[in-house]
């Protein structure tokens, strides 16, 4: 068996350590969504204020023990495989340049009053990511893990009520750009 690639690894403990953190707080495992925003979660930008870490703390929090296994799951079944094709650092980049747009994305296309929090913005760049790497043919995956994958992200999104489905939609995309971007990088710096 292979080890955890190390930024797949430091991600899924942090979740798992600030969850237990949020836990303790509460004295159990579903989470007020007064805690969410007093701890970071993402919210209108009439709230925001000047206070833009939270584009990527909310990354880092969870509402339930359902609601950050699920993203646990995401993040080990697309970002180990995708770690092991990019490396470490790339992944950093592109795990946390995922949340961050996918955080600007959420206020972006909300119109109305929400708190936001959770790593499916930027497991949801993972998905994309391999959806691109898939297109352009440097990964060998069946059409029918995207049609799988993507699909029920998209029947989840659609038919669970308060799924934040713009900060899916944007770390999708957002994902797919920034794995483009390291693509060409990567040509520029082997020419």
């Amino acid at each position: 068996m292979s080890r955890m690639p190390p930024a797949t690894g430091f991600f899924l403990g942090t979740n798992i350590v600030v969850f237990l953190a949020l836990m303790l707080r509460e004295g159990g495992t579903e989470i007020s969504a007064e805690t969410i925003a007093d701890l970071g979660g993402l919210m209108p930008l009439q709230w925001l204020g000047d206070q833009y870490w939270r584009y990527l703390s909310y990354g880092f929090l969870h509402f339930s023990l359902m609601h950050i296994t699920v993203n646990s799951i995401c993040l080990l079944a697309w970002g180990v495989p995708l770690e092991r094709w990019f490396g470490p650092l790339r992944m950093v980049i592109l795990y946390i340049g995922s949340i961050l747009i996918a955080g600007m994305g959420s206020v972006a296309l909300h119109q109305s009053l929400f708190i936001s929090a959770g790593a499916s913005g930027g497991v949801s760049g993972l998905l994309g990511a391999l959806f691109l790497l898939w297109l352009l043919r440097l990964v060998a995956l069946p059409g029918s893990f995207f049609a799988i994958n993507i699909g029920l992200n998209v029947a989840i999104a659609l038919f669970t009520p308060g799924i934040d489905w713009q900060a899916h939609l944007a770390g999708f995309l957002g994902g797919m750009v920034l794995t483009g971007l390291i693509l060409a990088a990567r040509r520029i710096q082997h020419s």
